[in-house]
This record gives C-alpha cells, structure tokens and sequence, in this order.
C-alpha cells in the first residue's frame, strides 16, 4: 500500500497506509478514575490534552466506583464495556446501564458520572464527523473480506483470540489494526476471537 492515510483527508494527513499497534505499545497512564490506554489519535501530531484531535481510540479500566468523566466539549464520545458492568448518569440529560459490549453514544461536553468497576472501549470524534462501536464475534478459521470504502476510516480492536492478515501479520489479544479509507482488509481468526469494530465517517 503506497498511498497516505485518508489520501486527501487534512483530519489524517501524515499516518501511514496501515497501522498496527501492539499491545506493548501503548503504556497505561493515569487518569482520575483508573488508567487508560491510548491506542490510536489523528492526525499525527495532535494532543489530547490539547484538544486539537480529530479521532481518538483508547481504552480505560474504571477502578472506582463512582468517578466523573473528563469534559470533552465538540466531541462526540462512544464507549462500550468490555469487562464488568456501568451506570452512566449524563447529568440534566439521561442515564444508561451498560453490561458487556453495550454502547453508549453522548455528547462529551455532558458532565457524566460513572458507577460500577468496569473496562472499556472509547472512541471520540469531533463534531463533524461520525463515528460507530460495534462488536464482532469471529469463529476459529472463520474470513473476514471488507470492500473498500472511501470515506471511511475503520479499526479493528482485538479483545480476545489471534486473528491473521492476509500480509501474514498475527494480531493477539489487545492488538489494534486501522486501514486507511479506500483500502480493503482479509484476515482469518486463528481461533475464536472478539473484536472492537470502530468506523469513523467523514
């Protein structure tokens, strides 16, 4: 793959064609309510504490029972329980129970309580573009051929399992895989595997 990352996309402009990012790669960090993993952000030189991001995967372990989220006003935020269950409390607004791979969609400038000791999944974006969590059970030896699509960035999160690309990268548990828009994917799951699926529209 020789083209750049969301080819005439300023949002992604400098990522390279495809991404893995190994589990070993993305070091926990603190943050109020537990640790968390950052597992993907564009474009490549944006900050998260700076704000000036366009897409951002992560993953956190909530180890308190009662937290409040970190404000993210012009973001839309999507997180989905991988482990343990949640009680979201979007202040002034609604509350949702979350139980394993539920996803709750919110605008990040809510101020959010969290309760329950749980992990997760986080996909943020900024206002103007769209973004999905759903989640993919693969059975062992079962393919995985997607089309191109050209206005989409999509990422593959591995939970559980070892899954194969047709390059012969092996993905283990804790893995993440991003492809750029346009291109295709084939993978085959070396045994059952549980997947993050994040698509990102723009």
């Amino acid at each position: 793959m020789k083209r750049s990352l969301a080819k005439g996309d300023a949002a992604l402009a400098g990522q390279p064609p495809m991404i893995i990012r190994r589990s070993s790669e993305t070091p926990a960090r603190l943050w109020s309510g537990g640790t968390t993993r950052e597992l993907f952000i564009a474009p490549v030189d944006s900050d998260y504490a700076d704000r000036n991001f366009q897409v951002r995967l992560s993953t956190a372990t909530v180890e308190s029972e009662e937290c409040l989220f970190t404000p993210l006003a012009g973001y839309e935020r999507h997180l989905m329980v991988l482990e343990g269950a949640a009680h979201l409390e979007h202040q002034g607004h609604r509350s949702r129970d979350l139980g394993r791979f539920d996803v709750d969609t919110f605008d990040g400038a809510w101020q959010t309580l969290s309760q329950g000791l749980y992990r997760d999944f986080n996909l943020m974006v900024r206002y103007g573009s769209r973004g999905y969590l759903t989640h993919q059970l693969l059975r062992e030896q079962e393919t995985l051929h997607l089309s191109p699509e050209p206005a989409l960035l999509r990422a593959w999160y591995l939970i559980s399992g070892r899954v194969e690309l047709v390059s012969g990268e092996v993905l283990a548990a804790g893995d993440l895989l991003v492809i750029e828009p346009g291109d295709r994917l084939g993978l085959r799951s070396l045994q059952a595997s549980q997947l993050v699926v994040s698509t990102i529209a723009f």
